[in-house]
């Protein structure tokens, strides 16, 4: 195999001499050769295809809104190449929200733009069994392939392949070899948020009014669906038909005409791409003028959720009474003393009374998958449920950004599963090219891209991949590296380890009902643990997971047996049978377990027509922090699925600081890495709730994760009040009180203190801080989860579940 690989190497370079070769004449073709060979020949740490990059640069982003838009910002600036590959992809996402700027920002317009102007674009997606999954992968590359320039490739063929059960997971882009965006964000619907996790939209706006041009096709964009009853369109009187509202692109001039206040327009004209220092003084105008006139123009245009007439020529415009939708204008200006990065754009703050009603989540993209899941793709901004009464999954999730040989490692890994799918199924066809990786001699950063600062960073890229994801000739070749990398981190780890995860699904090998459990990640965490009971030092482990697994269907109905048997499964893990770390670390002597490790989730709460809602947060993260100096970020979730390698594909990076600043374990002063720590500290705050501005939290430090003051006074003792506080107030499910299916039923009969008790209950939800709340491992423990032999569930092999 080695032997096989490095010849690939040495037709790459050949193929590619223009720019490997340029410095020949200093080192010799030779050494060129055989170091680059040697990179991906020899062995290599966590026995990962690439090598450890020694000076490598590398940025974290929490929620989709501040990674889709450093992704849209890479990709307007490419100028040769895009990889994208995700397990789905949604074309008509937009990536920058609110949408101010028409369609500009829209995926399949970024990517149309792009390959008008020549650059060459490859995606890779999953191709899922239909009759499982309805991603419609089909739909997404039919609506991607609008330019020659576009190639699309779908895989697997799982007949021909006879690969039926496992996916390709990974979520990647890479522009120009240069950067490269992995994590766990796919760019598809419902991925989009901010550490506000809003459970409802902006409401509803007349946005065909608003955009001023007509698409070709009439569900073509979200600025002219008329097939979603949620955007309702209203006739204008005759002398309102002068005011229309153009969508903007980068460098246009400003959406309406702006009058000063004697009522005459102002010369002076707004670009989108002005710096805020220039513009600061003319902003003051239009502000002044944008919620003068703006006011009037809203009431013409923006129609209450659920209104059900239009009005006719020469008809008196009504008052119209907009649903409270939980958020004010004012949300955007104040969130800016929070001092964190907020990716929303500036222009927001300028037309927030302008814009009260716009969307974030246009049709399919305002979701709640266990609601409701995803049908009908293929209309896209038809609603997928009502808003008026169903809130939104928030979603919390991680990616990053890495550059130049960090990069080029991710694009090397696209490259060999690219080239090994045309081997499959386009071998004939010269319309998709065999891609070819650059030289790792020369990088020239794009300096407008590097708008954050980097952090200085050792990067290696990890994958789990074989031969039926990767194009391996030998059938039994595996790489997990990943998994290596998570075993030896936690191995290592002197002070805690912090998880974020879909799924726990690691269970102890041997043990009677979890011989179908191989990884060995919950077998770390438990030798570690014991390991500092012995030593009688303190040793945190910090487990973050979703209330429920992200199906739909009824968890203690007859609709949700996919939804039990994962959480079957996560609590074998956690807390039920001899195979769970809990269990172990009692037969071991580990009484107060709870000092070492705990699992938390993510919940929020809001009005919702004047109704009080909550939701959970789902936490799709695949994220481990150690000691504030190791992260592994990428696609995989920790359970057999992603990292043995021999099931579904995915990707990630393990980045180690190289720079540090002060720091504190344990109250003994120790330095912190500047991209682990601040990242841990990032989503501490976030959980908290201490992004936001409020006198009376400022002063919680998240400094020190291990000290028993936080992670017993502060961390877990915060997770336990905002639980009894969602059960009392909103008896929400799951819940540790509900231990069996008759329990199930009693506890839903009793009305929720919110019903009975408005007063109350309003009272008791402003004493909630943060999102943090318990995982209720006593949930459904009297009941056998796993699906019964007789559903389709049950004939599954376990192995899907695991």
């Amino acid at each position: 195999m080695k032997g096989y690989q490095f010849k690939i190497a040495l037709v790459s370079i050949s193929l590619h001499s223009d720019v490997l070769f340029e410095t020949s004449e200093q080192y010799g073709n030779h050494f060129i050769f055989f170091n680059l060979a040697r990179d991906f020949t020899a062995p290599n740490l966590h026995f990962s295809f690439a090598p450890v990059r020694n000076s490598a640069q590398a940025i974290w982003f929490v929620d989709g809104s501040s990674y889709m838009c450093a992704v849209a910002n890479a990709l307007e600036e490419a100028t040769t190449e895009i990889y994208i590959a995700d397990w789905w992809l949604s074309p008509e996402i937009y990536m920058k929200r609110p949408a101010i700027d028409g369609d500009y920002w829209r995926l399949d317009k970024i990517l149309h733009r792009k390959a008008t102007e020549g650059v060459k674009i490859f995606v890779m997606l999953y191709k899922e069994v239909e009759m499982a999954l309805g991603i419609n992968s089909y739909y997404s590359k039919q609506i991607l392939n609008s330019h020659e320039n576009i190639k699309v490739m779908r895989h697997p063929d799982h007949a021909r392949v006879g690969v039926f059960f496992w996916a390709h997971h990974e979520k990647i882009v890479v522009v120009d070899q240069m950067y490269a965006f992995l994590g766990g964000i796919d760019l598809c619907y419902g991925r989009w948020d901010d550490f506000r996790h809003r459970l409802t939209d902006l409401g509803s706006i007349s946005t065909s009014s608003v955009s001023g041009s007509l698409p070709k096709k009439e569900d073509d964009s979200a600025f002219e669906s008329r097939k979603s009853h949620r955007n309702v369109n209203i006739d204008m009187q005759e002398h309102e038909k002068d005011i229309v509202l153009e969508a903007l692109n980068p460098g246009d001039k400003i959406v309406v005409q702006v009058y000063g206040m004697s009522g005459e327009p102002l010369e002076e004209t707004l670009k989108q791409n002005t710096p805020e220092l220039e513009r600061k003084n003319v902003l003051e105008k239009i502000k002044e003028s944008a919620v003068k006139k703006g006011k009037e123009l809203v009431n013409r245009l923006a129609l209450a959720e659920g209104a059900e007439k239009t009005l006719s020529k020469g008809q008196k415009t009504p008052d119209i009474t907009v649903k409270n939708l939980v958020f004010s204008p004012n949300e955007l200006n104040e969130g800016e003393k929070g001092r964190f990065d907020d990716y929303t754009p500036f222009e927001t703050k300028i037309f927030g009374e302008y814009y009260g009603n716009a969307k974030f989540w246009y049709g399919k993209d305002y979701s709640n998958f266990i609601m409701k899941d995803f049908v009908n793709l293929d209309a896209p901004f038809v609603d997928l449920v009502d808003r008026t009464t169903t809130p939104r999954m928030p979603w919390h999730d991680i990616g990053i950004m890495v550059i130049e040989s960090s990069a080029r490692d991710v694009a090397r890994h696209f490259i060999q599963r690219w080239n090994a799918q045309k081997l499959e199924k386009v071998r004939e066809n010269n319309s998709f090219p065999y891609l070819i990786p650059m030289s790792y001699s020369h990088f020239k950063v794009n300096p407008s891209l590097l708008k954050s600062k980097l952090n200085n960073v050792t990067c290696q890229i990890l994958r789990s991949v074989s031969s039926w994801s990767c194009g391996f000739i030998e059938p039994d070749l595996v790489e997990q590296s990943i998994h290596d990398a998570y075993i030896q981190t936690i191995t290592k780890a002197q002070h805690y380890v912090y998880i974020e995860n879909q799924f726990f699904i690691t269970m102890q090998l041997g043990v009677s009902g979890a011989n179908n459990v191989k990884n060995q990640i919950g077998e770390a965490l438990f030798k570690r643990i014991v390991r500092a009971k012995k030593e009688q030092k303190t040793f945190r482990v910090i487990v973050v997971i979703p209330l429920l697994p992200g199906f739909e269907g009824d968890v203690g109905g007859s609709t949700g047996i996919a939804v039990r048997a994962l959480t079957h499964w996560n609590y074998a893990s956690i807390s039920r049978g001899r195979a769970s770390i809990l269990t172990r670390l009692k037969e071991v002597g580990v009484d107060n377990a709870h000092e070492y490790i705990s699992f938390h989730s993510l919940r929020t709460h809001s009005q919702l027509n004047n109704i009080p809602i909550t939701e959970l947060i789902y936490v799709h993260s695949k994220l481990l922090i150690a000691d504030d100096r190791v992260v592994i970020c990428g696609s995989a979730n920790i359970n057999d699925r992603s990292m043995i390698g021999k099931r579904d594909s995915e990707i990630a990076a393990i980045i180690t600081d190289n720079e540090f600043e002060d720091g504190r374990m344990n109250g003994q002063q120790l330095p912190s890495g500047i991209f682990a720590g601040r990242l841990r500290k990032y989503l501490f705050k976030e959980h908290l709730g201490l992004l936001e501005p409020n006198a009376d939290r400022m002063l919680i430090d998240v400094s020190d994760p291990v000290i028993d003051q936080f992670y017993n006074g502060i961390w877990r003792r915060t997770s336990k009040r905002n639980t009894d506080i969602y059960d009392t107030v909103f008896k929400c499910v799951p819940n540790n009180l509900v231990k069996s299916f008759s329990s199930f039923k009693k506890y839903n009969e009793q009305p929720a203190l919110c019903k009975t008790d408005p007063e109350t209950a309003t009272a008791m939800v402003k004493n909630i801080q943060g999102f943090l709340v318990d995982l209720p491992t006593d949930f459904l423990c009297e009941e056998t989860l796993t699906p019964p032999n007789t559903s389709r569930e049950g004939i599954i092999p376990t192995a899907v579940w695991t």
